[in-house]
């Protein structure tokens, strides 16, 4: 009898550690048709002026444009100094991965600035970057491959 409970545990165990490994989900496998080289197209202020905690009075925002392409690979996006990813439905977002200069588009040195968006099937891009008081609209376009 003691044999056959022995056998019985072994079996159990060997079962349960077989379903679980069933169950261990996969990697995810990397988004790469967004892959390549975005352009810039246009930028638009969302607001023209925002106010600070020293003074009462409205400031301009500054006109704004990124100063690179838009990359994505393997799922990975990066353009200025803003990196994220992408979605298998094409909605992406970024964070800012290293200080900008004071006064800068209303952020302040440190500050993380979200930028949230979408690739449609045209290959454009459009994205909203929200700032401490300064808020913008950008668009790329994917440029074709190089043979």
């Amino acid at each position: 009898m003691q044999k056959h409970v022995g056998y019985l545990g072994a079996l159990l165990a060997l079962g349960s550690s077989i379903a679980a490994v069933a169950q261990t989900p996969s990697a995810p496998t990397p988004i790469t048709k967004y892959d390549g080289t975005y352009l810039f197209v246009s930028s638009a202020k969302v607001n023209e002026t925002f106010t600070t905690m020293r003074t009462e009075h409205p400031r301009r925002c500054p006109d704004l444009q990124p100063r690179t392409a838009l990359t994505i690979v393997n799922g990975q996006v990066r353009f200025n100094q803003q990196q994220g990813t992408i979605g298998p439905n094409g909605k992406l977002s970024t964070r800012l991965i290293a200080p900008i200069p004071s006064g800068g588009a209303g952020a302040f040195p440190g500050t993380e600035l979200p930028t949230y968006g979408r690739i449609d099937e045209n290959g454009t891009i459009r994205i909203r970057r929200i700032g401490w008081g300064c808020s913008y609209d950008f668009v790329w376009q994917k440029q074709p491959k190089s043979r």
